[in-house]
């Protein structure tokens, strides 16, 4: 009974380990992968979901603001079987698409523009965060296993 309560809640079940490059090309449009799974017990994934997500912040103290965008989503929807012997690895590409605020707009109009959109955003405290996370389906589990990777866009 007990071992059938750790499986629904995914203790020693499948672990995902994502793997992607640290630094990904802004306007590239899509990020190579591999999405490995690794389990103590004998399971079945049923589907993998790979995204890209802008966390963008801005504001400071009580007036903070955050924000996420989805940049990109893929979702594989296949059967795997996971043993306790060995890992399984799935390649990916994901499409993704950059999301310009009216103030990149803006900068990127002339050098000028860019200086002073430079200064509002150290001002405003804006800054943006860019991950990626992996999440896996698992036959029997109440809880998706998943790992979130940060990335650097240049």
């Amino acid at each position: 009974m007990f071992g059938r309560v750790k499986r629904y809640l995914g203790i020693e079940g499948v672990k995902v380990e994502l793997e992607v490059p640290e630094e990904i090309g802004a306007y590239k449009g899509e990020v190579e992968g591999k999405v490995s799974f690794i389990s103590m017990n004998k399971q079945t994934v049923s589907q993998i979901r790979v995204k890209m997500i802008e966390k963008y912040t801005r504001g400071r103290g009580k007036d903070k603001k955050i924000d996420e965008y989805e940049l990109g989503e893929i979702e594989l929807k296949k059967n795997i079987e996971i043993t306790p012997e060995k890992a399984v690895e799935i390649e990916f590409v994901l499409p993704f698409e950059m999301i310009r605020s009216e103030m990149e707009e803006f900068s990127n109009k002339n050098l000028l523009f860019k200086g002073i959109a430079s200064v509002a955003n150290l001002a405003y405290a804006a800054k943006s965060e860019y991950f990626i996370i992996a999440e896996a389906k698992v036959k029997g589990t109440a809880l998706p296993p998943f790992q979130k990777k940060n990335i650097n866009l240049l």
